[in-house]
């Protein structure tokens, strides 16, 4: 049989659909040639703006070397304020992956935190415009699946009211959770509770200056592990958040959109091999979060496991940021969209590079955006 006989015997559409699809999927797959990303050499501080899960997969891309496989010198640091939190539940965070807020050397380039805050106060600025000096990728948070610890004589959520309930900051994720809750019960946030900032911690319980805590990943832990038993699981609510991002400065974005897209790379390769490598995941849980508990670290995994394989930006938890501070739909200076941008993690998505990463070629299923 001649060669056109062989391909005249085929779907020909589907023959130059499965090429361009091999094609795309080498495109990604490709490690990047010396000087392809401008940053290769240089080091780039990853600013991290709390210790939780949701930066597990940022650290975990530095031990396993998927940012120097991109082509980027990635190194993370927490900020000192987090780290003095989380020390309060248990958790030691080594002195060399702390960063100097005063130190005016380092650029502002990669950040991970709370994009919760950084809408806030832009909508409650007055004279504020588009664009804003950071921009979102992406994030591994899209709806409510933290928990809400007290102690043993709080046995319902109706017990809250009147009560005193720990957040961390205004726009921050505990807060937004606070006041979902708050309004999903039917009650007013400044008459019904006293919620108090500043507090996101089990110290804060232990001591008695909170009545219960919205605890994230390694908090809860913390918290139960010191038995303050968990009340709700707001996962079960299903409210939309935004919380810890992928974000960047936008001028240097736009300077270097590949070193930009090797970034949200390597994070996507790091949340799949965290989620079939538990293993190697349990190393850096010791190596950067002093986690030597194994009942905290299955506990801490367990957390690990619900994260999203494609961390698309917030949409909807954009939008609900920018109604509880300032009413989006009345303001006409800012859009949703002026806060990110998903251009990259769509093309790795679309792509099928994500699926890719996973057996049987398919991400697992994860919670709406």
């Amino acid at each position: 049989m001649n060669t056109y006989n062989i391909i005249n015997t085929m779907d020909c559409k589907q023959l130059f659909r499965n090429f361009y699809s091999i094609l795309g999927l080498l495109l990604i797959f490709a490690v990047p040639v010396q000087g392809q990303y401008l940053h290769e050499e240089d080091e780039l501080i990853l600013r991290m703006g709390d210790v939780s899960a949701n930066k597990f997969p940022f650290i975990l891309a530095k031990d396993q070397g998927m940012y120097a496989k991109n082509g980027l010198n990635v190194v993370p640091k927490f900020s000192p304020g987090s780290v003095a939190t989380i020390n309060k539940s248990g958790i030691e965070v080594a002195p060399e992956n702390i960063y100097d807020p005063d130190d005016k050397t380092i650029e502002f380039t990669l950040y991970v935190g709370g994009s919760g805050p950084m809408i806030a106060r832009v909508m409650r600025t007055p004279d504020a415009t588009p664009p804003t000096e950071r921009v979102v990728l992406g994030t591994t948070h899209h709806v409510s699946r933290w928990r809400i610890f007290s102690g043993p004589e709080i046995t319902s959520l109706e017990d809250l009211k009147g009560k005193r309930l720990g957040f961390s900051g205004v726009g921050a994720v505990s807060h937004n959770y606070w006041l979902n809750l708050i309004e999903h019960l039917g009650w007013n946030p400044h008459t019904d509770v006293t919620l108090v900032g500043g507090t996101l911690n089990v110290d804060s319980l232990k001591e008695g200056k909170i009545d219960a805590l919205m605890g994230p990943e390694l908090h809860g832990t913390m918290a139960l592990m010191n038995d303050f038993p968990m009340l709700a699981d707001l996962g079960d609510f299903g409210f939309p958040v935004a919380g810890s991002a992928l974000q960047v400065n936008r001028a240097w974005y736009e300077k270097n959109p590949e070193s930009a897209r090797a970034f949200v790379k390597a994070a996507v390769e790091a949340i799949a091999f965290m989620k079939q490598n538990k293993a190697e995941a349990e190393k850096t849980m010791i190596k950067w979060y002093g986690m030597n508990n194994q009942e905290a670290r299955n506990l801490f995994y367990t957390e690990l496991l619900k994260m999203d394989s494609k961390p698309y930006p917030p949409y909807k938890g954009t939008r609900m940021i920018m109604q509880f501070y300032g009413g989006w739909d009345a303001r006409t200076n800012f859009k949703p969209e002026d806060f990110y941008d998903d251009t990259i993690i769509r093309e790795l998505d679309e792509s099928g590079y994500i699926d890719s990463l996973y057996p049987g070629g398919r991400a697992p299923e994860q919670a709406g955006f």
